[in-house]
């Protein structure tokens, strides 16, 4: 059974308490799933909720007591930082009852797990794609996994949901006859920008010139040009790229038509990439 925070938390005093027994009443004999537990956090900036999130939390450490014997098991799930926090907030009784600083941890999916899920996902909703619209799937799923707000299998989602959006908004241009029946979606409707890397390289020039000097442009050039070698060869480009940068210098001023960009004179320091 899969619960979420907002099953157990009450409108009123006593309600979260009553609700709480009812779902551990009835998974009995059975597997308790509550995802996103740290909304049960009860030192969150929603003050007024504090007292019926607290109730929650000291009525599943009064009621689970994990004895032998007790025929239920109780799951709590949530990114590690945040359930750690919700512990240090709450009932120290709650870490006796789930071992917090033993916890199962669920690696991030790599790209082809990403892939599959992409699949199995438009197979359910009877969309297709062709090849060049899947691989820049992939391409934006890649980028996706280094952002630090990155969201798992939860990125497929939402570029499937963009996807889709981009695919109605460009049918919606064309006269009602000459709209496509079947859903497939094309490399634009999955980054509207996909050929960036068409001229990438051109483009850093274009953008940096009087800006910068030359050597450090040249510099970013042999890297873009790298990233492309390595990706054509179906590498991953970040085992072979530097990713990090130090921009120092005395400091100047970028004048652009729009505003007035402050601005270093840039020098690039890079660092190898780690895996």
């Amino acid at each position: 059974m899969v619960k979420n925070p907002s099953d157990f938390i009450g409108k009123c005093l006593g309600k979260s308490e009553a609700q709480t027994r009812a779902i551990l009443g009835a998974t009995l004999g059975k597997v308790l799933i509550i995802d996103e537990a740290y909304m049960l956090n009860s030192g969150g900036t929603e003050k007024q909720h504090d007292a019926y999130k607290t109730a929650v939390i000291d009525t599943l450490v009064a009621e689970v007591q994990s004895v032998p014997g007790d025929d239920r098991c109780i799951l709590l799930l949530g990114y590690e930082d945040k359930l750690k926090d919700m512990f240090q907030n709450v009932n120290p009784g709650l870490s006796r009852r789930f071992a917090i600083d033993d916890p199962f941890l669920f690696e991030d999916f790599n790209l082809p797990q990403l892939e599959q899920i992409l699949e199995l996902k438009m197979e359910k909703q009877d969309l297709t794609a062709t090849p060049e619209a899947q691989a820049v799937a992939l391409e934006v799923l890649d980028r996706a996994r280094m952002r630090p707000n990155y969201s798992n299998g939860g990125e497929v989602e939402i570029c499937l949901s963009k996807a889709k959006f981009n695919y109605q908004a460009r049918q919606s241009k064309k006269p009602v006859l000459e709209r496509d029946f079947d859903a497939v979606l094309e490399p634009g409707d999955f980054d509207p920008n996909f050929a960036r890397n068409a001229t990438a390289i051109s483009n850093c020039r274009k953008r940096l010139q009087n800006t910068v000097s030359d050597d450090i442009i040249e510099k970013l050039e042999e890297i873009q040009a790298l990233a492309l070698g390595v990706k054509s060869c179906g590498l991953d480009p970040r085992e072979h790229v530097p990713t990090k940068f130090v921009f120092k210098g005395p400091p100047g001023q970028y004048h652009h038509p729009s505003n007035v960009v402050k601005l270093s004179h840039l020098f690039v320091y890079a660092t190898p990439a780690k895996s």
